[in-house]
């Protein structure tokens, strides 16, 4: 299955995400970079619209349009990889959070797996976050309303894994 297959099934099958548990972690880690990719995309398209919104004359917009370019091409990449990085961080944090979840209900998992679901139950939650931000609305309470959507998905992600043999 491919990259843009496994964004588009993470947003509604449930059940599908609970079974890329069983990937390997590395599909996992290049997903998340593959996902960094699909954030930076709205978030470039909200720099460039606010860029091009405020301008004054022409000759002005290009001498800026030319060193803004230039600084994007330059810091593009740390941008990247700060956006990946945050998701990495993101998914560790969600995963170690829902083994005591596990546990309790008595559902068979381990880190690795719990890390694979994670990584594929933020994509949903990531694009409505960063698309809202960047084209309607930011606010403090956005990163609030992210958690608690991000939590509950994979909670609900959760349910669908086995119980743990008696």
């Amino acid at each position: 299955m491919s990259k843009t297959q496994q964004l588009i099934k993470s947003f509604y099958h449930f059940k599908m995400l609970a079974a890329f548990r069983i990937q390997p972690v590395g599909k996992a880690i290049s997903y998340l970079f593959y996902l960094s990719l699909v954030v930076l995309i709205p978030v470039l398209a909200s720099s460039v619209y606010t860029y091009l919104s405020g301008q004054d004359t022409i000759n002005s917009t290009i001498n800026r349009g030319i060193s803004s370019g230039i600084f994007v091409v330059i810091f593009l990449p740390f941008i990247f990889f700060l956006i990946a990085l945050s998701l990495f961080v993101l998914v560790s944090t969600i995963a170690a959070l829902a083994i005591p979840y596990i546990r309790i209900r008595g559902l068979r998992a381990d880190y690795k797996q719990l890390w694979n679901i994670s990584a594929f139950a933020i994509t949903a939650p990531t694009l409505v976050l960063v698309t809202v931000e960047s084209f309607i609305w930011s606010g403090s309470m956005l990163i609030y309303l992210y958690l608690f959507f991000t939590l509950s998905y994979v909670l609900y992600t959760l349910s669908y894994l086995p119980k743990r043999p008696k």
